[in-house]
């Protein structure tokens, strides 16, 4: 029985190169230096790109639906990745490569199965991250993430499960993830070195978007900054401030500050001092001053407002009244601080305590050089009576 031969396929060699391939990728890399800076500048366009079109989320959210918004991000994304793959190809002359990959591509059972593998996995990741978005946007819905939070977690969600779809279907095509992964890592040393800054804020801005020392509209202190939220990202805390400026913090400095939050308990206690003529019965003034704060309706009943004595002034007694607002903001600490003063004013006014105006009291010394100086009444001079003249020029 004759022996059968079975043929060995021969391998396919690449197609030549077009003119305009060529011409193309001379006039954007023609050393190789320079095709490793086209490269990077490809690389960097795309993720740029992938994070402005992430960033303008909320602006096609208010124009268009959801989903028609997260569409018109993936398509754009989408292009993006096209457009650097190009670029790419081109830039090391693997147009012919592409080529002859793309002519391989016949329909056959084997090509059919692998298409169909990929749709499959790729459907199962969509519909994954649909479902964990369902999930964060339940937790937005119970107050316990914010609207930025369910934002950064949805994307994590994204990426955490598409690129193990995504490299899971080159290896059908017998593509090393491997040695995709090897590149991104040098990639990301590159990267790392050169905006260490940068990433230090955007790692950050992950830990104040889950530590969360403060949210949207609260009234914080951070260094010499003082004002309302009004944007967290990633990279930057944004604070209008009582002047009506808006101060933008790196989220690093955030982090290696100390942050005073007046919003964070739902109350604020807000401090007045108001002096007293040594001559009054502080008692008795301490019990008119708080009768005149407890029937002010924009302050708390409980803790209820209080007087204490705070120090002994040079001209008076001084007292420290200490009351309490809820759902704390600037205009409404304003607001209280000038109720409590007005009211404590009539209430000493009706009740004959007097405010002292700084005062001074002269005493007599030695005559040193010829000058005699005495005391003053000032009582008889605010009556209108004259001082005697009781000192003469020396000899």
């Amino acid at each position: 029985m004759a022996g059968q031969s079975t043929a060995t396929p021969t391998p396919r060699t690449p197609p030549e190169p077009s003119a305009f391939a060529l011409n193309l990728a001379d006039m954007l890399a023609p050393t190789r230096p320079m095709q490793y800076l086209v490269s990077a500048l490809a690389l960097v366009g795309f993720l740029l790109g992938t994070y402005l079109v992430y960033r303008a989320g909320p602006l096609l959210k208010r124009r268009l639906t959801d989903d028609g918004a997260e569409g018109l991000q993936v398509a754009v994304a989408t292009l993006l990745s096209i457009c650097s793959a190009g670029v790419l190809v081109v830039v090391w002359r693997r147009t012919p490569a592409v080529r002859l990959a793309l002519d391989s591509i016949s329909p056959s059972p084997v090509a059919g199965v692998r298409l169909f593998i990929v749709l499959v996995a790729l459907s199962i990741t969509y519909t994954a991250t649909r479902v964990a978005k369902r999930f964060v946007r339940v937790g937005e819905s119970r107050n316990a993430i914010t609207s930025h939070q369910r934002e950064v977690l949805h994307h994590l969600v994204q990426i955490l499960l598409f690129i193990p779809a995504f490299l899971f279907s080159l290896t059908l095509y017998g593509i090393p993830a491997q040695n995709l992964l090897l590149s991104a890592s040098a990639l990301g040393v590159v990267l790392g070195l050169a905006a260490r800054q940068t990433l230090g804020a955007v790692l950050a801005g992950f830990v104040l978007l889950f530590a969360r020392p403060f949210k949207m509209g609260d009234w914080v202190e951070i260094d010499d900054n003082e004002g309302l939220v009004t944007d967290i990202s990633i990279v930057n805390t944004r604070l209008q401030t009582f002047d009506d400026e808006m101060v933008m913090i790196p989220n690093d400095q955030i982090t290696d500050s100390a942050i005073t939050n007046r919003s964070r308990n739902e109350r604020l206690r807000v401090q007045a001092d108001v002096g007293v003529d040594y001559d009054t019965d502080v008692p008795e003034a301490c019990r008119i001053a708080t009768e005149a704060m407890d029937g002010i309706e924009m302050l708390m009943d409980g803790p209820e407002p209080e007087v204490v004595v705070k120090e002994f002034g040079d001209s008076a007694v001084t007292l420290n009244l200490r009351f309490w607002i809820s759902d704390p903001t600037i205009q409404k600490k304003w607001a209280a601080q000038n109720a409590v003063m007005e009211a404590v004013k009539q209430a000493f006014e009706a009740h004959d305590v007097a405010i002292p105006f700084p005062q001074r009291v002269l005493s007599e010394r030695e005559q040193t050089d010829g000058l005699d100086v005495r005391a003053v009444d000032t009582d008889a001079s605010a009556d209108g009576d004259a001082p005697d003249e009781t000192g003469d020029a020396g000899e």
